[in-house]
C-alpha cells in the first residue's frame, strides 16, 4: 500500500479548477441549501489515504474480478476517507466536474452529499447519482437542460427516472399557461420527445405563444399533479361560436368552479383543454353565440354569423367580446347568455358554481 503523492494532488486540484470554469450554467443551487464551500471539496482532495492495490497471484492477476473489483475498491476507499470532511455539493459543480470526467469523485463517493435546485441530498455510487428529487416544474427544466448540454448521462438518467414535480393548484398550472415567454420552447420541446409532438401536431410549432402550453404538457407528461384539495375542480372555457366582427383580441376567459375567472392571452384551446383533463382537471369548451347583461341582449349573431352590437336601440358591427362576457358573469346576464336547452349539463353546473360563490373572482 503507498500513499498518494504531493503531484497526484497538485494534478487533481488542477483538473477541478478547469472543471470549475465550465459549469451547468442554467442549473443553480440557491444559497439557502446547505452546500460546502469550494474550500472544503479542496479539503476532502487533499486528505491522505493510502491507495488501492488488489491483491495479486505470482503472474500479477488480480484475485478479485469484474464488481468485486470494484467493489472492493469502493469499500477501500470508503475506510480511507472515514475521517475526512463531509462535502455538500451543490448538483451544478457535479454536473460540471463529471461531465468530462465521469470517474473524477469516484474515490471521494462516501464522503460526497450531492444538493439539488431544492436543497434535497442526494448520494453517489459508482458515478450514479442515488435518492429522489421532488422539484418544481422550472427546476426540473433547468437539470434536464444542464444534462443534454454536458450530455451527461448520469444526470439525465437521474432526471428521467428520478426526479418528480412538485403538485401544483389549478391556479398555478393557469399561471403556467399564462406564461409564454417564462419558457424557452426549444427546451420544452425536448422533454416532450418528436413523438409526442408529433402525436399532438405540435412538432412544427415554434411560436412562443405556446410557451405555457408546452410548458404544461412537459409538466404532465412527467407525471405532475393537481394538490389533492383541489381534486374535485371542472374547467370551462368560454370561447364565441364565431369570430366575425369581433374586436381583435388574444384573450381567452376560463371559468372554473371554484369559483375563479381567469383571462388568459395567446391560450391554444385544444392543448390547454387536454392538458388540464390529463391532470384531472375536467375541461369544457363552451361556445357562446349571445352575450346579455342585466339589462338585456348586448352582444348578438346575425343570421350570417357576424357579431353586432346594441346600442340604443340600434346596431353597431362590433363587439368586445370578452368584456361583455364578463360582464355578463359579473351579473345575472349569464342566465341568457348560456344555453340552457343546447347545453343542459354546463348549465346546470354554471348555475352551481353562481350559487356556490357570492362574487366571482377576476384573474387577469
Amino acid at each position: 500500500m503507498t500513499v498518494i503523492n504531493k503531484r497526484y494532488l497538485t494534478i487533481l486540484l488542477s483538473l477541478i479548477m478547469m472543471a470549475l470554469t465550465h459549469n451547468a450554467k442554467a442549473l443553480i443551487v440557491p444559497e439557502d441549501c446547505k452546500t460546502s464551500e469550494e474550500t472544503a471539496f479542496f479539503a476532502l482532495t487533499a486528505f491522505e489515504v493510502e491507495s488501492y492495490i488488489p491483491s495479486v497471484d505470482e503472474d500479477g492477476v488480480p484475485y478479485l474480478k469484474g464488481a468485486a473489483l470494484a467493489n472492493a475498491e469502493v469499500n477501500h476507499y470508503r475506510n480511507q476517507y472515514k475521517d475526512a470532511p463531509l462535502v455538500r455539493m451543490p448538483i451544478d459543480r457535479y454536473a460540471s466536474l463529471t461531465s468530462k470526467s465521469p470517474n473524477a469523485l469516484k474515490n471521494f463517493e462516501s464522503r460526497l452529499l450531492i444538493v439539488d435546485p431544492e436543497c434535497n441530498e442526494l448520494k453517489l455510487f459508482f458515478g450514479n447519482l442515488i435518492g429522489t428529487s421532488e422539484l418544481s416544474l422550472k427546476n426540473y427544466l433547468q437539470m434536464f437542460d444542464a444534462a443534454e448540454r454536458l450530455n451527461h448521462v448520469p444526470l439525465s438518467e437521474f432526471t428521467q427516472q428520478r426526479v418528480r414535480l412538485r403538485p401544483k393548484l389549478v391556479g398555478q398550472v393557469i399561471e403556467i399557461l399564462k406564461s409564454d415567454l417564462a419558457f424557452d420552447i426549444a427546451l420544452t420541446k425536448q422533454t416532450l420527445g418528436s413523438d409526442f409532438l408529433k402525436n399532438m401536431g405540435v412538432e412544427n410549432q415554434n411560436d412562443f405563444s405556446k410557451g405555457g402550453e408546452l410548458a404544461l404538457l412537459s409538466y404532465v407528461k412527467k407525471g405532475g399533479r393537481i394538490k389533492n384539495t383541489e381534486s374535485n375542480i371542472t374547467a370551462f372555457i368560454i370561447l364565441p361560436a364565431s369570430k366575425k366582427g369581433l374586436d381583435d383580441t388574444d384573450k381567452t376567459v376560463m371559468l372554473l368552479s371554484s369559483g375563479v375567472v381567469h383571462i388568459v392571452s395567446s391560450l391554444n384551446t385544444p392543448l390547454a383543454k387536454y392538458a388540464l383533463g390529463q391532470l384531472g382537471v375536467p375541461t369544457t369548451i363552451l361556445r357562446v353565440g349571445r352575450l346579455f347583461d342585466d339589462s338585456g341582449p348586448v352582444c348578438l349573431l346575425d343570421e350570417v354569423g357576424n357579431w353586432y352590437r346594441i346600442i340604443n336601440g340600434g346596431r353597431t358591427r362590433s363587439c368586445n367580446f370578452n368584456q361583455v362576457l364578463m360582464q355578463s358573469l359579473k351579473s345575472d346576464g349569464w342566465r341568457s347568455t348560456f344555453d340552457k336547452q343546447l347545453t343542459p349539463v354546463s348549465y346546470q353546473q354554471i348555475s352551481d358554481i353562481m350559487k356556490q360563490n357570492d362574487m366571482l373572482k377576476f384573474i387577469y
